[in-house]
């Protein structure tokens, strides 16, 4: 099987920090619960952490994923036929930009978009750098649109849900993390409403998650390079 040794390291830097993370719980699960009432929540606040490390995790993964997308492409010689529309349209990002108003230039970015995506198939050109094109992190905490715009842009087959309540996941991570990181609520009371054993679970729910996505991406490459 080809390597993609570009996107590996982005999927195996994610899974290494999630794997630290994990080990972080594992210690804090041991921990006995202090006897009288911590009112100062300091266990709690060990507890509130991992929420904020899951989202940056995701966000520092989503955020490098197009440049090492866009470096294997390039280093495996795809020609641009053998993308998916999807991911042509966001390299073609200046060109839409160029469609937004009433003047005869906008016609004629419209038409021109249109022409190449009709002789798509018989495009031959190798593809250059796209990942300033392409942002799959746009400031904004990463959540399940992250994950659709993913399975979108590549084509990828399937559901990129990897367990059904993924979506409930992502959507713990977010709320959460953003809860602790803006103050919405007090980290104390996010960490007491956690164990860590069920912490440790969504850690390991997160990596399952991102294994299945390797899993898929591997297997578009695998598509596009064989003869």
């Amino acid at each position: 099987m080809t390597t993609y040794g570009a996107v590996e390291m982005v999927f195996g830097d994610a899974v290494e920090r999630l794997a630290r993370e994990r080990r972080r719980l594992e210690r804090l699960a041991e921990q006995a619960e202090p006897q009288t009432f911590d009112r100062d929540g300091f266990l709690a606040m060990g507890r509130a952490l991992p929420y904020v490390v899951m989202g940056g995790v995701l966000e520092c993964f989503m955020r490098e994923l197009p440049r090492a997308l866009a470096t294997d492409v390039a280093a495996l010689k795809i020609p641009r036929s053998r993308l998916p529309l999807g991911l042509v349209a966001a390299l073609e990002a200046s060109a839409f930009r160029k469609c937004g108003d009433g003047t005869i230039g906008a016609l004629l970015a419209r038409t021109a978009i249109l022409q190449g995506a009709a002789a798509h198939a018989m495009d031959v050109r190798l593809v250059e750098d796209f990942s300033e094109s392409l942002k799959l992190a746009d400031g904004s905490t990463i959540g399940q649109k992250n994950f659709e715009a993913l399975w979108a842009l590549l084509d990828l087959p399937g559901d990129w849900r990897n367990a059904p309540n993924d979506v409930f996941l992502l959507r713990e991570i977010k709320d959460k993390r953003n809860d602790v990181a803006h103050w919405e609520a007090d980290p104390v009371d996010v960490g007491r409403s956690k164990r860590p054993t069920s912490l440790i679970e969504m850690v390991d729910q997160l990596v399952a998650l991102l294994d299945h996505t390797l899993l898929h991406v591997c297997y578009w490459f695998e598509d596009r390079s064989s003869s």
